[in-house]
């Protein structure tokens, strides 16, 4: 591991933590396409992987009174059988490919709540609960990028800025704890990524606390446009930084 891939871990992962604490997400959707850009993907992908879960655990602690389990458990029985699933594809499937998929439907998702903000996922909630939480769960475990299908659910639902964050990080962490027990079985965690994890850390604690601070000055339409502009500006850096590996 080269001292640029460790100062950029570094770096990087202060801008995602605090971006995470800031809008309840995004910490891989920071980390891995810039992460990518001059370190090996998937060990970009699993060193995010542990670096926002251990984020998730005070993030939890801080809005645990306003999460409703009524609408977190659906969610997070979807992760049961979406992280299998993706842990399967991260091991077999080329991730490079997956990202610019998911990158794509991101942006066109994002525009829609955009200009449609009375936007919402139809069918019955439950049904829409759990595909969601599948959804979220098979691209945690493949790319990292958890995010875009339960946040996007849950802004189609949730109005309210405390619940919105209590039940997505929630169901974050319960997916994270799958996903981190399965590379830990498939042999995915090596010693270049832990070292990354290790040396970022401090990065983390520092961008959480960066981005409490922001959170307190932010009102909630204007955290509604940073939840959309945040899907669609790292959706189109995943792109780039993907691209040129494909052609």
């Amino acid at each position: 591991m080269t001292a640029a891939v460790i100062a950029g871990a570094v770096g990087i992962a202060f801008l995602a933590a605090g971006t995470q604490s800031l809008t309840g997400f995004g910490f891989a959707l920071v980390m891995v396409p810039l992460l990518s850009l001059f370190w090996d993907v998937k060990l970009a992908v699993v060193t995010s992987t542990l670096l926002s879960s251990v984020s998730l655990v005070p993030l939890v602690v801080e809005v645990r009174r306003w999460l409703g389990l009524s609408k977190a458990f659906p969610l997070a029985m979807g992760g049961l059988v979406g992280v299998p699933l993706g842990l399967a594809i991260f091991t077999r499937i080329d991730a490079d490919l997956l990202k610019v998929c998911v990158a794509s439907l991101v942006i066109v998702a994002s525009l829609l709540l955009y200009f449609a903000p009375q936007f919402s996922v139809g069918g019955p909630p439950l049904v829409g609960s759990v595909i969601a939480g599948t959804l979220s769960g098979m691209l945690r475990a493949s790319t990292s990028m958890g995010g875009p299908p339960l946040v996007l659910y849950m802004l189609g639902r949730e109005r309210e800025v405390e619940a919105f964050r209590s039940t997505v990080l929630a169901v974050f962490l319960f997916n994270s704890v799958l996903t981190v027990t399965g590379l830990v079985i498939a042999d995915q965690i090596g010693g270049d990524v832990l070292t990354a994890t290790g040396l970022a850390l401090p990065a983390v604690a520092a961008g959480l606390v960066a981005g409490a601070w922001l959170r307190s000055r932010v009102q909630q339409e204007l955290f509604r446009t940073l939840v959309l502009a945040v899907l669609v500006s790292t959706s189109i850096g995943v792109i780039i930084s993907t691209s040129g590996g494909l052609v």
